[in-house]
């Protein structure tokens, strides 16, 4: 089972309307490269992906020189990413290749997993900055997030983890 992984504003955004992220500090990419080490693998679709990609260059060392699987999910069969990325097709293949891997997206694959009952965690690094508006990581609908208490302190970040409770009704995979 999976474990889904978001930055978000104190509003509950992972990017502004338009994709931006510039309100997520830097000082948190370490975290993010840690808990990426601890699982051994990120799955991620193909924006963030394309997101990555256009980090800094030491963001972007930093997250290539990882040695962990690198999987993206993307539905066009002729993408095709740079050297050290695993592409697949379809969720139940990332699942195949990592079964307990960290997953790092948006809201269209993190609602997929979720509904399907894929995800066994929820991590989210809340920032103290409001956005008023923008993108979601996720959907609540069907599924009880249960508080984990005792969860990883960051200086300047609240951190909230939450076991995921879903009864998927249909699974597409």
């Amino acid at each position: 089972m999976l474990t889904l992984y978001n930055v978000i504003s104190s509003d509950g955004f992972i990017a502004r309307k338009d994709g931006s992220e510039d309100f997520i500090p830097d000082n948190l990419w370490p975290n993010f490269l840690n808990l990426c080490r601890e699982y051994g693998a990120l799955i991620m679709g193909r924006k963030t992906y394309d997101a990555i990609q256009n980090y800094g260059k030491e963001f972007f060392r930093s997250f290539e020189e990882l040695p962990i699987k690198k999987i993206v999910i993307s539905g066009n069969r002729n993408f095709l990413p740079k050297k050290g990325y695993i592409v697949v097709h379809s969720p139940k293949d990332a699942l195949v290749l990592a079964p307990d891997a960290l997953v790092s997206s948006g809201p269209m694959l993190n609602n997929f997993l979720l509904k399907n009952g894929m995800v066994k965690k929820i991590i989210l690094h809340e920032v103290p900055i409001s956005i008023k508006e923008g993108i979601k990581p996720f959907d609540t609908d069907g599924i009880s997030l249960i508080p984990i208490d005792e969860t990883a302190k960051l200086e300047g970040v609240k951190v909230c983890e939450y076991n995921v409770m879903n009864n998927p009704t249909t699974l597409i995979l």
